[in-house]
């Protein structure tokens, strides 16, 4: 308040200089390593998949044998209005899309290249597209002459196997198995990523092939068509469309907060501290994000919903600070104001944030690194908008202290008449140009309104909600709300699929929904590594072997061994009969040197090559120390089914500990985020709940008020989590970044409102109630609707990432303000009463306790609160004597003889002041206080009066005509509280 510009300036040039780091962003988009737990089992699978089994792309490339995503372009065609697609028609355009592929050209390093050129390899060809083998045949395979097992088929003249089931989607199949029709046709196109240049190459290749297909439109087929890349640029294009509604949703709030941070009262108005209040967020985030961006971190596009956050948390402490500014005596100097507005909403605040910041901190210590970085980022987002709010805000909020006391227009900021000197004018010059205090007539109820919004949180929704009935039914309310949550809390899906990272509009989302519409049937390969040398060759090895891969075939995931590759068991399938059976007798299959002798033979020929890829020997192969077989998932349609697929194929692993059995595929490293999502969150909302209980415990001194908030901590994240669900939200790593964030947010509005109960001075509990919505009412509404006009605009993004933060910070701050201001009230009101129903209280304050007749009456008298009651001589004796009131279940006196029925400060001390009050009981002053003889000794001059006057002193000594102004009463020595007033 003395140096405002200081607080202003410096923290302006602190954001311009962290905003420097900016242009040093390290922009990450690679959904694997974003999504995937930085602790999943399936990481430790590849390594050693990768270490026993490496694959080359430039010359032993196998699509089910992949250990990492490869560069591709990966293409569904389709027929359109779900007609045959054996037909020579269609199937004429998929060799011509196939040739338009191969010889589109690419320019790269200054050279032109084609798929031929750059493509996977598997020996010397390119990988190819096997069901473009029957082109030659398409006329026999439609009028049926030539027919295509289903789901596989061997072809002994190419020595070849067709994986019809995985290659085929839409399939209707005849009594015999044979296809008779099929929908949609997958095409595959690998790259070389051997070297880095090879890698670059196909990347370029790849954009080329978006841009081809982009082009493309066919008579008789529809395509889709996705590639590596796809997922990596639907995360940034995710980030570019959202920057535009920035700027949208600084429009808003700025309306928004203009318009709620104005009055009637024109020098009261505070417009421009809402647009500051803005300003400070802005601000705040630039800075923050240019800190961490300087500490190295890299940024990703989820951050971009971190200003739309900040936007609200930022305008929740504006509102808690402007509604404390306006409950400070407006006479008293600008230093004094602020520091009764700080006093007041500093604790409020310094909760708020320090909940937030702890909770995203919580975040950061995940194993999702997309859920660490947006943690880190808002984390310190949130501490620079607390320091931004209490220095740079507060600054602007002493130069408009300044203005209001100069009597200034809020607005334009020109000298302003008061309203009670404007009673000539007219009414849009009263409406719109006046204001502030008359300096002559200081205390006229014309020139000191309140904000009627402060006003009907105390009066109306204060009055309905002290209503017994009504607190009933906002409890049946709630019970109903927290039943349906835990409903909703047991249909919780796990797990983040991958067609939700792209954009609503865009070609992947078409890919991913054609892809689970054909090729879900079979649409996984698994590895079953054993990394164990084992002997072979022994009878009782082999059928251990055996009943392993039995055991993993008879998986309700699996259930089909035709489509199992393992070579031990091709290898004894051939030595009893196949077309080697003669040569193989010459061995002994049971001598080590044989055994290894034979199988390196049959690896020779096809399609028995194959199995090259899945034996490790030794150096001087004279054993083998590791083998691979690989399994066909079936029927694999949704998240859940993936994660109770990789868990059971795990478990099955691990109950053959001796075999050292791993079990990978390359998208495990996804499926490892459904499996550790639950106990993640599970994990970190428990902690972050228990700090915030902490924390709550600490800065709010009432074990019931912080047992309240932990409450209502626990509701608002069973609420969320239920709803959430139920409004078709799984739990995944983004919305485990709001509910992380909700256990921060669901802190706020209870720890407001409970605080504000607890530091009113309210007679009963009704009171308290009353006098916290009055304080804080109007910032919740305020601080909640301005969150959800924050993020509101993110429910138009065509992106699930935004459009869950939408949802779930809507629900949570719906929620928490529904809980600040409604239930919480009711909660707290009630258990206040139900403490004191069976309880006497000690003492009915406050009382009036006028002069002693040996100071001539020229002392004004003394208001005595509980804080002075306390101290004074007679509170054994009045406790023992159970001299004072009875609270009844509504809050009210039992005797209506021992205390006013109106229990207001005004009422209650201009009755106890005067004379015809005190003459109908007698000698008493107070009149809850009866003593006995024994309490004459009490009365000495010179020291504190007690709260009554013994009966030898007449009444017409107690100087009770003398009438005392409010100014008199101020002046005493002992604390009068602030809530009680004398009429002059």
């Amino acid at each position: 308040a003395k140096y405002p510009g200081y607080f202003i300036i410096v923290p302006l040039l602190v954001a311009m200089c962290l905003a420097t780091g900016i242009q040093r962003m390290i922009y990450v988009d690679d959904p694997e390593y974003l999504f995937s737990p930085v602790n999943g089992r399936s990481h430790d699978e590849r390594r050693v998949v990768e270490a026993l089994f490496p694959q080359n792309t430039s010359y032993n490339f196998d699509i089910g044998r992949q250990t990492k995503p490869e560069k591709f372009g990966r293409l569904i065609v389709v027929t359109k209005n779900g007609k045959n697609l054996l037909s020579r028609k269609v199937w004429d355009e998929i060799i011509m899309l196939d040739q338009i592929i191969k010889n589109m050209t690419v320019l790269w390093d200054d050279d032109i290249w084609t798929y031929e050129q750059i493509c996977a390899r598997n020996g010397r060809p390119c990988y190819p597209n096997d069901m473009l083998d029957f082109y030659p045949y398409i006329d026999q395979i439609e009028n049926g002459t030539f027919k295509l097992e289903y789901p596989l088929r061997i072809d002994r003249t190419r020595q070849k196997v067709y994986f019809t089931g995985a290659l085929m989607g839409g399939i209707e199949t005849d009594s015999d198995g044979f296809i008779k029709s099929a929908e949609a046709m997958a095409m595959f196109y690998y790259l070389d990523t051997s070297s880095r240049k090879a890698n670059l190459r196909s990347q370029a290749w790849e954009y080329a092939f978006l841009d081809l297909m982009e082009s493309l439109e066919l008579e008789h087929v529809k395509l889709a068509w996705f590639t590596s890349r796809s997922l990596a640029e639907e995360l940034e294009k995710n980030t570019t469309t959202v920057t535009p509604f920035f700027s949208i949703t600084v429009v808003i709030m700025l309306a928004f907060t203009v318009t709620t941070c104005l009055m009637a009262d024109a020098v009261r108005s505070k417009p421009w501290l809402g647009i500051l209040g803005c300003v400070s967020a802005a601000v705040s985030v630039i800075a923050g994000f240019g800190l961490v961006i300087y500490l190295g971190l890299e940024f990703i596009g989820i951050n971009m919903a971190a200003p739309f956050l900040m936007l609200g948390i930022g305008m929740d402490d504006t509102f808690v600070l402007l509604a404390a500014w306006r409950r400070t005596n407006p006479r008293k100097s600008v230093v004094d104001r602020m520091g009764e507005t700080y006093r007041e909403a500093a604790v409020s605040i310094t909760i708020t944030s320090l909940t937030n910041f702890i909770s995203f901190c919580i975040g950061a210590i995940t194993p999702f690194p997309s859920v660490k970085i947006f943690c880190i980022y808002t984390a310190v987002a949130v501490l620079f908008t607390y320091i931004y709010q209490i220095t740079f805000f507060g600054g602007c909020m002493a130069l408009s202290g300044y203005a209001e006391r100069r009597n200034l227009h809020g607005l334009l900021c020109f000298p302003t008449m008061p309203k009670s000197q404007a009673s000539g004018r007219s009414w849009l010059f009263k409406t719109l140009c006046t204001g502030g205090v008359n300096p002559n007539d200081p205390d006229n109820p014309v020139d000191n309104r309140e904000h009627a919004m402060m006003t009907f949180f105390r009066d109306t929704w204060g009055g309905i909600l002290s209503i017994f009935p009504v607190k009933i039914f906002v409890i049946l309310v709630f019970l109903v709300y927290l039943a349906i949550g835990l409903w909703g809390c047991t249909q919780v899906k796990e797990g983040l699929e991958r067609y939700k990272l792209a954009m609503d509009t865009s070609y992947a989302r078409d890919f991913f929904n054609t892809d689970d519409k054909y090729f879900r049937r079979y649409p996984l390969r698994i590895h079953v590594v054993m990394n164990k040398t084992m002997e072979y060759w022994k009878p009782d090895v082999y059928d251990k072997l055996e009943e392993i891969m039995q055991t993993f075939e008879n998986s309700s995931f699996v259930q089909n061994n035709e489509l199992t590759e393992c070579w031990f068991r091709e290898y004894r399938k051939q030595t009893q009969d196949g077309p080697f059976k003669g040569y193989f007798a010459q061995f002994d299959l049971s001598d080590p040197h044989d055994y290894i002798q034979g199988l390196r033979f049959m690896l020779r020929f096809a399609p028995f090559s194959t199995f090259e890829k899945d034996i490790k020997f030794n150096e001087n192969y004279t054993s083998i120390v590791a083998s691979r077989c690989i399994i066909q998932a079936t029927n694999i349609s949704d998240a859940n089914l993936e994660k109770d697929m990789v868990l059971d194929l795990r478990r099955i692993a691990d109950s053959y500990p001796d075999h050292h059995i791993t079990v990978f595929h390359t998208l495990f490293v996804f499926f490892d985020q459904f499996i550790l999502v639950r106990e993640t969150s599970i994990q970190s909302i428990g902690v972050a709940a228990a700090v915030m209980m902490v924390i709550a415990l600490i800065f709010i001194p009432s074990v019931s008020c912080a047992l309240w908030v932990a409450f209502s901590i626990c509701s608002i994240e069973i609420g969320v989590i239920g709803y959430m669900t139920l409004w078709n939200v799984n739990l995944d790593s983004i919305s485990m970044i709001n509910l992380i964030m909700c256990i921060g947010f669901s802190v706020d509005y209870s720890a407001h409102i409970s605080y504000a109960y607890l530091s009113s001075d309210g007679l009963t509990a009704n009171d308290k109630m009353k006098s916290a919505l009055h304080s804080l009412g109007m910032p919740i509404f305020q601080g909640s609707v301005s969150t959800i006009l924050g993020i509101a605009i993110l429910a138009f993004a065509p992106s699930y990432i935004f459009l869950t933060f939408f949802k779930t910070v809507f629900l949570v701050i719906l929620f928490g303000a529904l809980h600040g201001i409604l239930l919480l009230p009711v909660l707290l009101s009630l258990s206040d009463s139900f403490c004191k129903k069976n309880k006497k209280a000690i003492v009915t304050h406050p009382f009036f306790v006028p002069p002693h007749p040996s100071a001539n009456c020229k002392t004004p008298p003394v208001i005595i609160t509980t804080d002075n009651y306390n101290s004074l001589s007679v509170v054994a004796k009045d406790v023992k004597r159970k001299l004072s009131g009875e609270l009844n279940q509504e809050d009210a006196w039992n005797s209506g003889r021992d205390m006013p029925p109106n229990d207001s400060s005004k009422n209650l001390l201009t009755n106890l002041t005067n004379y015809s009050t005190f003459q109908e009981r007698g000698e008493q002053v107070n009149p809850a206080f009866l003593p006995d003889e024994d309490e004459e000794k009490d009365v000495v001059p010179g020291r504190i009066a007690p709260p009554y006057w013994p009966a030898k002193v007449q009444p017409e000594e107690r100087c009770l005509h003398r009438r005392h102004s409010s100014n008199d009463v101020k002046a005493t020595p002992l604390r009068l509280s602030k809530q009680y007033s004398v009429p002059s």
